[in-house]
């Protein structure tokens, strides 16, 4: 049997890893002294009513190489091949630990994948490799699909509100007067090696026709699904996906709850896509 394991990153829900057959490693998130674990003790809806009612920014902390090493050896030491899909390395100390366990295990059965992504973009590969897994491939298979489709995964984000981009130390003081003032709203794509800013829009009705806007330029491929993600803004995702229907965007659509960690950068009130591109 081939089990996948990812972390919380990937917005999905332990009620969907459940019914997808997966594992997913909780990410911590600390609101002062009180501590959660992401999508266990802590929905991530439940995370945007403490994030908007505290007075300080969350802090957070990556899956630790004991609890990786503890799963990996479980599931190798059954007889299963392990996939373990995880949020880029660049944005995130879990794959670090992913891989210090791995060298402690050292089994060919065990393989890891950095996603290059994260949010929409994770969760979009991780189910992509749940329908590949069903399909009755092997481990190497399933890895080799997988990584063929890094290339052509894009994950797009629009902030609402760059408070939070801002208290973080993402931008400027003087740029967040600027979205104060005019409603500027920064589109952020997610790369391997980190978060790019590649536009901006102004007022949430923009910010929702520029992501039909890109589906119509860099189309997506109908043969995977299409994500799109929200920060606890499930009326706004519901809207952008009958914009994609009429639009005539054909993909079958997740929607998911973007996960504490990604959510402690752009606040609530947030919506983007993840999808391949065709």
């Amino acid at each position: 049997m081939i089990r996948i394991i990812t972390d919380s990153l990937c917005d999905l829900t332990m009620a969907d890893a459940q019914k997808m057959n997966i594992d997913i490693m909780p990410l911590l998130v600390r609101f002062g002294e009180d501590e959660y674990k992401c999508g266990v003790d802590l929905s991530n809806e439940e995370f945007y009513t403490k994030l908007e009612q505290s007075s300080e920014i969350p802090t957070t902390a990556a899956v630790n190489p004991y609890e990786f090493q503890e799963i990996f050896r479980k599931y190798i030491d059954a007889g299963d091949d392990v996939v373990a899909i995880l949020f880029s390395k660049h944005m995130s100390a879990t794959y670090q630990s992913a891989t210090i366990a791995a060298d402690e295990i050292e089994s060919d059965k065990l393989h890891l994948i950095d996603c290059e992504n994260g949010a929409m973009g994770q969760a979009l590969l991780i189910a992509t490799a749940v329908d590949i897994r069903d399909s009755g491939v092997t481990a190497e298979e399933l890895c080799e699909q997988i990584r063929s489709l890094l290339p052509k995964t894009l994950t797009y984000m629009i902030v609402d509100n760059m408070d939070y981009l801002h208290q973080g130390g993402r931008i400027s003081a003087s740029a967040e007067e600027v979205n104060e003032t005019v409603r500027i709203h920064p589109v952020l794509r997610l790369l391997a090696d980190g978060v790019k800013p590649v536009d901006k829009v102004r007022g949430r009705k923009s910010a929702n026709a520029w992501l039909v806007n890109i589906l119509k330029e860099q189309p997506a491929d109908t043969n995977y699904k299409l994500v799109i993600g929200h920060s606890n803004a499930i009326e706004r995702a519901e809207t952008l996906k009958e914009q994609f229907r009429e639009a005539g965007i054909e993909n079958e659509i997740l929607i998911t709850c973007i996960a504490p960690i990604v959510g402690t950068h752009i606040g609530p009130n947030s919506i983007g896509i993840g999808y391949i591109k065709g």
